[in-house]
């Protein structure tokens, strides 16, 4: 068994292990998926043995070890073979968009922006746009649409524009990414300006991905931490930011079917014996899913939002 590091959210010492893969055995997944990745990406991995998954023993949040985020090279593996890896749309920018132009934001810092997916619908309705990634090709391809966008941190662009603060905050899908979520969550609280806005989303660790396990983006190089609600609520009261609204996307039947049916070929691939339910019992499932209309009561989506307002000084 992997040595437990301390809980990236509350640092409680004790964890116990959930599962873990071999970094060879994660490339597997991820050529499944038609993704080979390079040399250059394989050494995020930090020549680690095994990829253990742990769950605090004090406040139940999962995660990995923090040294192994993706580097820019794994970015770019992804960027270049995944189709739509940046998203030009989702409901957590239609969510944010509908915010700004009811509150006024006069203008918005998108943290990890990618090639500026959410800034073009930003600037659609006349605010101004920044943003922030740490993928070159992704900052290149923003930067050409026009968009103000740093490869920096948070914490590096509040120390190189002392002061600077946005009436709307944004990070979308990046949390999971980072080595020290909590530190990310406080230097985007602090560039919101007071009477501002923060709107975060995060994978939904309780929803679709409870049972595809083993989706390769759920696990480094490329996600280190899973999230639920009461780990966002527990961040905004840590940073005394002003609790709006938390909800996550619905779940759709062929949602259900594919992650189930997906769930059974990968443990095929790393040669584990399949824990789901079979392709009939999987198509039975679906039915009575869709049939039961269960996408409108059952919020077990793929992401989760959480939306804050930063109380005026």
């Amino acid at each position: 068994m992997a040595k437990p590091v301390a809980c990236l959210l509350c640092r409680h010492e004790r964890t116990t292990e959930i599962d873990s893969l071999t970094p060879e055995e994660i490339g597997r997944l991820w050529h499944y998926f038609g993704v080979t990745l390079s040399p250059e990406a394989q050494a995020s991995f930090q020549r680690a043995s095994r990829v253990t998954q742990h769950r605090c023993a004090s406040c139940g949040f999962e995660f990995f070890d923090p040294v192994l985020p993706g580097n820019g090279a794994f970015y770019t593996d992804l960027q270049t073979q995944v189709a739509r890896y940046y998203p030009g749309d989702s409901p957590s920018f239609l969510h944010a968009i509908d915010l700004a132009v009811r509150v006024g934001s006069r203008d918005c810092m998108d943290l990890g922006c990618g090639d500026g997916g959410f800034l073009d619908l930003a600037r659609s309705k006349g605010i101004e746009t920044h943003g922030l990634d740490l993928n070159p090709k992704a900052v290149a391809a923003a930067q050409a649409k026009g968009h103000d966008v740093h490869a920096s941190t948070a914490e590096a662009f509040a120390q190189s524009h002392s002061g600077r603060q946005f009436s709307l905050v944004t990070a979308f899908e990046v949390m999971e990414h980072v080595p020290d979520p909590v530190a990310f969550f406080r230097d985007a609280a602090r560039l919101v300006a007071p009477g501002g806005h923060l709107v975060i989303s995060v994978p939904h660790g309780q929803g679709l991905y409870r049972w595809w396990t083993l989706e390769p983006c759920q696990w480094p190089p490329h996600h280190i931490t899973h999230w639920r609600r009461s780990d966002l609520e527990h961040l905004g009261q840590q940073h005394q930011l002003q609790p709006v609204w938390f909800g996550s996307d619905p779940l759709r039947g062929v949602q259900v079917r594919i992650s189930l049916q997906t769930q059974g070929d990968l443990e095929h691939v790393l040669g584990r014996r399949p824990s789901k339910p079979g392709r009939f019992w999987t198509e039975l499932m679906t039915f009575l899913y869709r049939a039961g209309l269960c996408r409108h009561y059952l919020r077990w989506g793929t992401s989760l939002h959480a939306h804050y307002r930063k109380p005026l000084a």
